[in-house]
């Protein structure tokens, strides 16, 4: 892998670390009771699904594109990640996998500002159009449903 690729990929880490941290710390400035809410609602909906006696606890991302009825193109290969793409009729999807689950938060933390749904499961997320759209791939390989942030017009 090229050096700019590595540096790439540790500042996204260390970005993501530091949102991690603000955030733990409340310092998006949210009321509390408006905080509480959402959390309440957020953890009721993202409740991991089980997975089916077939699913690996770390899935590949050739595994979930397969499941989605899609051959993935890959993209990046680096020791900390992986990710791939493909399309069904339902849309767009990306597959990544981590090497860490340290990296699969820092990738959610800097990925769910700019919105999108992502099923995470073990070491692995992966993005779709809609919630409906990962249906399928949720009753097989377990996980729970993530919203990004919903933008709204100015």
């Amino acid at each position: 892998m090229p050096p700019s690729d590595k540096r790439r990929i540790r500042r996204a880490y260390a970005l993501g670390a530091v949102l991690c941290t603000a955030l733990a710390a409340g310092a998006c400035g949210a009321a509390p009771a408006r905080q509480d809410a959402a959390l309440a609602a957020h953890a009721a909906h993202a409740a991991p699904a089980p997975p089916s006696a077939s699913a690996s606890a770390s899935a590949t991302v050739e595994q979930l594109a397969s499941a989605l009825g899609c051959t993935a193109e890959l993209g990046t290969q680096a020791e900390e990640l992986r990710q791939g793409s493909c399309e069904t009729g339902q849309g767009a999807y990306r597959m990544t996998t981590f090497a860490a689950t340290a990296g699969l938060r820092s990738w959610l933390a800097e990925a769910e500002p700019y919105g999108g749904v992502y099923l995470v499961g073990d070491r692995w997320v992966v993005t779709a159009p809609s919630e409906d759209a990962l249906a399928g791939l949720r009753e097989r390989f377990g996980g729970s449903v993530e919203n990004g942030a919903r933008h709204t017009g100015h």
